[in-house]
C-alpha cells in the first residue's frame, strides 16, 4: 500500500493552532453582533469557518515575516517581535490595529527606535486592510477584510 498525503479537508480532527486561537479570541472580543453583544459572549472558535481561520493565519504570518525586515531596518534585528510588542500581545496587537480599535503597538515605548519601529509595524498591518467579523444567518462567524 502506498502512503499518500491526506488533504486537510479530509482530516476531520483539524484543530486550530495557538496562533489561530489568539487571533480569533481577539476577533471575538473586539466585535459585536447585530444586537451589540460582544461576539465572545455567544460564540467561540468553533463558530468560525475553517477557511477564514486559515486566511487570517496566512495574513498574520505574512505580516510577521515582513515585520522582521522592518525591525532590522530600525536597528532592532537582535530583538524578537515578542520583545518589542510584549510576549502575549503580538496577535492581539495585530488584530486590534487592523480592526480599527484605536490601539497602538507603540504604546509601550516613549520614543526611540522601538517606538518608530512599532509605528512602522502598525502601518504594515493597516496596509493589509481593515478586518472585522459578523455573524451570518447560519450562526457562523465570517471575516470582513477590506484590503
Amino acid at each position: 500500500m502506498k502512503n499518500r498525503t491526506i488533504h486537510p479537508a479530509e482530516f476531520a480532527g483539524w484543530r486550530p493552532s495557538m496562533v489561530d486561537a489568539a487571533l480569533w479570541e481577539t476577533i471575538l472580543w473586539a466585535n459585536t453582533d447585530s444586537e451589540g453583544e460582544l461576539l465572545e459572549r455567544n460564540h467561540d472558535l468553533s463558530a468560525a469557518w475553517r477557511e477564514d481561520v486559515e486566511a487570517l493565519n496566512a495574513q498574520f504570518y505574512s505580516w510577521r515575516d515582513l515585520a522582521g525586515d522592518v525591525m532590522i531596518s530600525h536597528g532592532l534585528g537582535d530583538l524578537a517581535l515578542e520583545d518589542l510588542l510584549g510576549a502575549d500581545r503580538v496577535e492581539h496587537s495585530y488584530i486590534l490595529v487592523r480592526d480599527g480599535q484605536g490601539v497602538s503597538m507603540a504604546d509601550r515605548w516613549n520614543d526611540g527606535p522601538e517606538r518608530d519601529c512599532c509605528l512602522a509595524l502598525e502601518s504594515l498591518a493597516v496596509q493589509q486592510g481593515e478586518i472585522g467579523a459578523y455573524v451570518g444567518d447560519d450562526g457562523r462567524i465570517y471575516l470582513t477584510c477590506n484590503a
